[in-house]
């Protein structure tokens, strides 16, 4: 008796890809252990630090989600809206605000990405026609990029704990 594939719904597909790390380092994984007296370090020839880059995610994820999600929403300028200023800087607090911000904001477009009455594949008027989906693989593949950027800079200031393995 031969054993028919079952296809998983491409919703269910999507969801899964946003809710696990699948290929990707998580963002859980990149800030873990970070040192805190380094959050506003800038490495050598790089013109933003590690908080920056986390800062732009967050901006970036959220202006991606607001354009899908809200009829008014005004984009940042671009790109000096996206990035906090060069001089900016944060303490431990604001560090944790952000990755707590980025942390909501994921679960807030899993939860989309989940609702039966979101179809996440349609066109959205007010979003220049995009789709849910278009905003939430971006979003992935933007935030993707630079944790993938940060954990190399990590690596080349020599932030990871010495115990790190991989």
């Amino acid at each position: 008796m031969a054993r028919t594939a079952r296809r998983k719904d491409p919703k269910a597909l999507i969801h899964e890809v946003f809710s696990g790390e699948s290929a990707h380092m998580s963002l859980q994984e990149a800030v873990a252990g970070f040192p805190v007296a380094q959050i506003n370090t800038k490495p050598p020839n790089v013109p933003y630090s590690f908080w920056h880059i986390l800062e732009h995610i967050r901006i970036a994820q959220t202006d991606l989600l607001d354009y899908v999600q809200k009829s008014k929403h005004v984009s940042p300028a671009w790109p000096e809206g996206y990035w906090p200023a060069p001089a900016a800087t944060t303490d431990a607090a604001g560090w944790k605000r952000t990755i707590a911000a980025i942390k909501a904001d994921l679960t807030r477009l899993e939860r989309m990405l989940a609702d039966p009455r979101v179809d996440i594949f349609a066109p959205v008027a007010f979003a220049d026609g995009k789709s849910v989906v278009r905003c939430a693989f971006l979003a992935l593949d933007h935030n993707a990029y630079h944790l993938g950027e940060f954990a190399i800079l990590r690596q080349v200031m020599q932030f990871w704990p010495p115990t790190r393995r991989g």
